[in-house]
């Protein structure tokens, strides 16, 4: 019984504990810098006829979507608030994974927050900007652009969405259209959800591109301006909502399901119009378009007149825009130095959040549970054995002491030693009693140990605790290891370095 009572127990708990540490420590960090470690920078092609040449890199992310309070309105609010805490953490994750890839430029392709279009106080949406830039911290060394997504100013009019949420998205993430040079390309960077609601007042006033009169500092005034410069450098487009094409169009293997589809509704639409579209490929004539809004991966090659144009909708970020794996986009450019386009890019996926609580910890409870109540079974079945076993000991041992004692009458007489203490007749003489041994008069006192008490009593342990209350015990003294690591990882996750 002694080694069932100490030793198996160790073993089991100290397994299972082991068990729990090492994946909760995969699952929660070495898988995603795994994932973020086998997706490389895709210089190899672009560096065998340019090797004296250095490839910039740029980081894409789309559609992270902050959720907030409103994200959920059928939900409880605890529930909510839970959602928010872990999707904030996989972001995080996820993001330091990404910049373990050392970009030399990041640009995120709209819909930086799930709500930042709402009628909110000021102080609020100051909150909410800062959850944000805390969840994608990075050096400032490292330059970051942003265009707007239909989350971010919205698109069409409701009396939810705030009448000057373009004003307040540009005090914090700049201008709404712009472009940039990176490695002798320029990068367009278009407000897609604006060019939207302008198209509208366009087509209702049925007027081509070519005749209308642009909204001041629009992004069809945008666009006709960037032409009329005439930009030497081959062109990177940058829109939030993907490019038109036929419907039920290929989007490539990297899909999880179902393809890029037409569809309108209050504050979205899934692709800009044909004229739009058409409109965008003739004026500024890109060698490549990135895209996001739908948060699915799609690869749409553009067919106009000779020319052929890809366009990536990039994957979105965040676990909780109805795909499995979350990604981002990696793009190598290298200066062009001839007819060819020195550009290389390649789709990064992370781990599936909701697979791993689906189908690792769920699973891993539910067998941690069955590996502990089939111990303590056993254990109260050869603690029962061993009882039985003892008490049938002590009987025979009383028995064989009880006819002893008749058999020899006691014949004690009492005497005192010179010392005064009392001795048995039958006894010899012994030393008088230490000091420390003797009798007090006030009450005994328990020495209490706040450990003891914490890992012993609260499970109402005892040589006589019930099967229930040692099964209790066990679970919790395996649970604390799991939880603790989780805590202090995402403690660490949360600590802005």
């Amino acid at each position: 019984m002694p080694f069932f009572k100490t030793s198996s127990k160790s073993i089991v708990i100290n397994a299972l504990r082991i068990l729990w540490v090492c994946l909760t420590v995969f699952y929660e960090i070495a898988i995603f810098r795994y994932s973020a470690a086998s997706c490389s920078w895709p210089d190899t092609d672009l560096l065998e006829d340019n090797s004296h040449n250095v490839p910039k890199h740029v980081l894409l992310v789309a559609d992270p979507q902050i959720l907030d309070h409103r994200s959920y309105p059928g939900r409880p609010a605890l529930l909510t608030y839970i959602s928010q805490i872990l999707v904030d953490l996989n972001l995080r994750k996820s993001w330091r994974a990404a910049l373990g890839t050392k970009p030399d430029a990041v640009m995120f392709l709209g819909d930086m927050n799930d709500n930042g279009r709402m009628v909110m106080e000021q102080a609020e949406y100051e909150r909410y900007i800062q959850r944000f830039m805390n969840i994608f911290s990075m050096d400032s060394d490292i330059p970051r652009y942003f265009i707007p997504g239909n989350h971010d100013v919205g698109l069409g009019h409701s009396p939810l969405f705030l009448p000057h949420a373009r004003t307040r998205y540009t005090t914090h993430f700049g201008p709404l259209n712009n472009h940039v040079s990176i490695a002798n390309y320029t990068f367009v960077m278009i407000d897609a959800p604006g060019l939207v609601e302008e198209d509208y007042r366009r087509h209702g006033q049925k007027k081509s591109y070519e005749n209308w009169n642009p909204r001041p500092e629009g992004t069809i005034e945008f666009l006709k301006s960037f032409a009329a410069e005439g930009n030497t450098e081959p062109t990177i487009l940058l829109s939030h909502i993907p490019l038109s094409r036929p419907e039920g169009s290929n989007c490539g293997p990297l899909r999880e399901r179902g393809t890029i589809r037409r569809g309108v509704g209050l504050g979205y639409q899934n692709t800009l119009g044909k004229e739009t579209s058409l409109f965008l490929l003739e004026r500024l004539q890109p060698t490549l378009i990135f895209s996001g809004d739908d948060h699915d991966y799609c690869d749409y090659t553009h067919i106009l007149d000779e020319r052929r144009v890809r366009e990536v909708t990039v994957k979105s970020l965040s676990m909780a825009m109805g795909i499995s794996k979350p990604g981002y986009h990696l793009l190598s450019l290298i200066p062009p130095g001839g007819p060819t386009f020195t550009h290389s890019d390649v789709p990064c996926l992370m781990p599936n959040q909701v697979g791993i609580y689906l189908s690792v910890y769920i699973p891993l409870a539910l067998f941690s549970l069955f590996v502990v109540l089939i111990y303590n079974i056993v254990r109260g079945q050869y603690y029962q054995r061993w009882s039985l076993r003892s008490l049938h000991s002590k009987k025979e041992s009383n028995g064989s002491a009880r006819s002893k004692h008749q058999r020899k009458p006691s014949r004690s007489r009492i005497t005192t030693d010179e010392f005064g203490y009392t001795l048995d007749g039958d006894m010899d003489q012994t030393l008088p009693l230490p000091v420390s041994a003797s009798v007090s008069q006030e009450p005994r006192r328990r020495i209490i140990d706040p450990f003891h008490s914490l890992t012993k009593k609260m499970c109402w342990k005892s040589k006589r605790g019930g099967f229930f209350s040692n099964f209790l015990c066990d679970v919790r003294d395996v649970t604390v290891f799991p939880l603790s690591t989780i805590f202090f990882i995402s403690l660490w996750t949360f600590i802005d370095f």
